[in-house]
């Protein structure tokens, strides 16, 4: 017999008669379904709250009568999202190659049989409203316009009506806030929407992409579902269950998969209401601990203002009158005072905005799941997430079957919707902020982190390359306390940038070398000492000829001592001018010693004996030294820069004058030469748009301290985006980067802080307003990456005070869009590329 061949009872359950585009036919009318992103509201600011609330009111005051707004669980292809791992380097074999390293964690069919697989899952929003009533919906004028329809004989499926219907459809999608980028949805996925409300929870099929499938399907390409009130069809017992469940499954396939589903109905709100921002409890679904399948409904009904002022005023009737009855039984309870304050209240607000409107809103969770068991569990997770707002969910026996038709578009009539109505004003439901988004990092790029912001997992990519190519910002700064991974998921993102083709300049100032360490086993690798004197870095002999003089003055006049706007510094920046050099053949710093030690009174001349002394410095050959060939960028892809022998001061050195004063000759010739080293990476970058590139500074602190690296630092996050070249800052404190001008960065990794003040405020800087989140900031330093505590004579000695390997690299992050997340940073996908990387002292120590 053929799919859907059976006449049906109850049409309340059929599937659509058709669907064209994104038009879908159905016994009770025509709709339009669309998809419909959240908005980015996670850990963000207040007045980013009240403007998102804004575009929800105007989500609903622009759409018809009878529209509704689902958020449905949607569990991530791994085949895809493998794809947007690779991204556009399925050139490169050896980036390929690493991706599939990371296969085994996301996709069930490369995961071994004991392996843990991480399954993603989001939360799609998905908007549907009537197109056959005219632009007011499903009120008496959209009654009326079908009506006349009815009456005049118009075919709904014709080429004219679906034509008028894609217009009007399309009218309507255009007067909504495009903050929510709504596009429609294809029919393949309407059948994906339809098969996923059957199996809810059973079966996690992908949402196909919308380009997939064809133009139109009809009630045959649909599963029939069959519906099995309190799964009585399974009992065990010979009693009719009476449990308020329903079991659904293809009629046309008895054996096959079946879903058990719960249909909670949201029938209280606390009188006092809800604070905003804590009003979202729908988004508080997504922390039930489940593998359960929890969906949520919004079916709304839409009020003018006169409409509704009818109504209230005859609320307000009725209280008055219950109050008159009640006579002075009414002082012992002001129950009706507080209602009748509140009805004209809320009439008020109706009538202070004529743009306004009354929603009738219908909230319905659906709980789905492949065993009774799961499916009750999640239920009871769900009420008890629900009681910590004080809202109540109704579960009615005998209604789960007419209740999940509510899902069902075309059923609004036959589903009990109107028994648990709650009427509020445009404004207020906007508020609630029902669709939050919390996708953060890039739609393609290798796996950074897991996104915790809830319970329903996500991977979190990023894509440091396609920064410049969407105009943002490619700066990143790394923040966390010594020991808590942010140098070893950098390392990990330096060797995918040079895998797939970019190229990196490391400053590594560690005593071990643990950068050269990490790109050990990645080919077109270059190690670098600074202590070596290698070749030479004098400004003078490196730099374009218009540039080396301005460049010479920002390194060796501090190097020298040479005070800031002294007649000394003038004169040295004359002589290095390009019009002095060229009419006396200065072109190196040797040579300027030459021709300052030719002048008369050159045995008086404190330039000249500050030069003299410095060039018999060891520390500062490479500046000095003519016989020594100019450093020329090498063809490396990765190129670490070992800084430790060069004798850095610390940041409290540089800034105090007078300790700066107090310093040797080796630790300012080693400033000079760091500055000087890195101004010409980032030229030589700037040079190569064809090319991204990344300069990396560990321990950034003396880079940001050091005028000349700061200004370096500030011009790349200015401009690097121009020239495809970006910078990533490590350091322990977020107040490194004020000297620079870090406001230009958005992208920032945060890991463990376990000092309560300075995590408090690094949330802050990172734009989580502690006031707002206090219960995020606590958890900061209390709980982010804990170490193991057990002490009782069955734990483990050797785990006790160390962080669990499920709870290592947790942090937050902000990416270049300013979306924010809870996460825990991945570690590299193989223990060998995880030893590379670790910097923790070799086991024999501890032995």
């Amino acid at each position: 017999m053929a799919r859907n061949a059976d006449p049906r009872v109850d049409h309340a359950f059929d599937p659509p008669l058709a669907v064209i585009g994104n038009l879908r036919f159905t016994r009770g009318g025509v709709y339009a379904d669309y998809l419909i992103d959240g908005l980015p509201l996670v850990l963000r600011p207040l007045r980013t709250h009240e403007r998102g609330s804004r575009f929800y009111r105007n989500l609903a005051r622009a759409l018809p009568s009878g529209w509704s707004l689902s958020g449905l669980i949607d569990t991530t292809d791994p085949n895809r999202l493998m794809r947007n791992i690779v991204g556009n380097h399925s050139h490169r074999l050896n980036w390929v190659e690493h991706c599939r390293l990371w296969e085994p964690t996301f996709n069930p069919a490369a995961a071994p049989a004991d392996g843990t697989v991480f399954l993603e899952e989001r939360r799609r929003g998905w908007l549907t409203f009537p197109v056959d009533s005219g632009r007011a919906g499903r009120t008496a004028a959209g009654a009326a316009t079908k009506a006349k329809d009815w009456v005049a004989g118009r075919d709904v499926d014709s080429d004219n009506s679906v034509a008028a219907y894609a217009r009007l459809a399309a009218e309507i999608v255009a007067s909504l806030p495009q903050q929510f980028s709504v596009r429609p949805a294809s029919p393949l996925q309407i059948l994906w929407q339809h098969r996923h409300n059957v199996f809810r929870g059973t079966l996690r099929d992908s949402m196909p992409p919308a380009g997939a499938g064809p133009a139109r399907l009809t009630a045959a390409d649909f599963i029939r579902p069959a519906v099995d009130e309190g799964a009585n069809a399974v009992r065990s017992t010979r009693w009719p269950t009476m449990r308020p469940i329903v079991r659904l499954y293809d009629a046309d396939n008895p054996q096959g998969p079946c879903s058990y589903q719960a249909l909670l109905p949201v029938t209280h709100f606390p009188d006092t209401g809800l604070r905003f921002t804590k009003a979202a409890y729908l988004y508080a679904l997504d922390n039930v601990d489940t593998e359960a399948s929890i969906d949520w409904m919004q079916h709304v009904t839409v009020r003018s203002p006169e409409r509704a002022e009818a109504l209230n005023a005859r609320a307000a009737k009725n209280i008055k009158d219950q109050m008159w009855q009640r006579g002075r039984m009414i002082e012992e309870d002001d129950e009706l005072d507080t209602k009748l304050a509140n009805t004209r209240e809320y009439n008020a607000q109706i009538k202070g905005n004529p743009s306004e409107r009354e929603l009738d809103v219908a909230t319905l969770i659906a709980v789905g799941a492949p065993t009774i068991a799961m499916c009750e569990d999640a239920v009871k997770q769900v009420r008890h997430e629900l009681d910590q707002a004080e809202i109540a969910v109704s579960r009615w026996r005998g209604a789960q079957s007419k209740l999940w038709a509510a899902f069902n578009p075309g059923t609004e009539k036959h589903t009990h919707l109107d028994e648990f109505r709650d009427p509020t004003s445009s404004h207020l439901w906007g508020r609630f902020t029902p669709l939050i988004s919390t996708r953060v990092g890039d739609s393609r790029g290798t796996p950074l982190a897991e996104n915790q912001n809830t319970l329903r997992r996500s991977l979190i990519l990023h894509d440091p390359e396609g920064c410049a190519r969407r105009n943002k910002n490619t700066g990143l700064i790394v923040i966390g306390d010594p020991g808590a991974g942010k140098s070893n998921r950098a390392k990990l993102s330096g060797i995918e940038v040079v895998l797939r083709g970019g190229k990196v300049d490391v400053f590594d100032p560690g005593t071990h070398g643990e950068w050269g360490q990490a790109f050990r086993n990645v080919t077109h690798t270059t190690v670098i000492d600074l202590g070596d004197s290698r070749f030479s870095l004098d400004p003078l002999r490196m730099f374009p000829f218009e540039d080396a003089g301005a460049v010479a003055a920002d390194h060796i006049l501090p190097m020298i001592g040479v005070p800031a706007d002294s007649d000394m510094e003038n004169r040295f920046t004359l002589l290095v001018s390009p019009a002095m050099r060229e009419a006396h053949g200065i072109g190196s710093t040797r040579a300027l010693i030459g021709y300052l030690r030719a002048q008369p009174e050159a045995h008086s001349d404190t330039l000249l004996a500050r030069l003299e002394a410095w060039a018999t410095q060891p520390a500062a050959r490479a500046i000095f030294d003519e016989t020594l060939q100019p450093y020329s960028p090498t063809q490396s892809l990765a190129t670490i820069w070992l800084t430790n022998r060069l004798g850095l001061p610390d940041a409290d050195d540089i800034l105090n004058p007078h300790l700066y004063d107090k310093l040797p000759k080796g630790a300012r010739a080693g400033m000079a030469i760091y500055g000087l080293i890195i101004d010409t990476v980032q030229r030589h970058q700037f040079l190569h748009r064809e090319q991204f590139s990344t300069m990396i500074f560990e321990e950034a602190a003396e880079l940001m301290a050091y005028p000349a690296g700061a200004r370096t630092a500030h011009r790349i996050t200015r401009q690097g985006r121009k020239h495809a070249t970006g910078i990533w800052l490590i350091s322990q404190d977020y107040r490194d980067f004020a000297r620079m001008g870090d406001k230009f960065i958005t992208q920032k990794w945060l890991f463990a802080i376990r000092n309560e003040e300075l995590a408090t405020k690094t949330l802050e800087w990172a734009g989580v307003d502690p006031a707002l989140y206090p219960e995020v900031v606590q958890s900061y330093y209390e709980d982010t990456s804990p170490a193991e505590s057990a002490d009782d004579e069955d734990s483990d000695d050797d785990a006790f005070g160390r962080v669990h390997p499920t709870r290592m690299g947790e942090g937050f992050i902000v990416d270049e869009r300013g979306r924010r997340a809870r996460c825990r940073f991945l570690g590299a996908p193989t223990p060998q590329l995880a030893a590379d990387v670790d910097s923790t002292p070799p086991a024999e120590v501890f032995a």
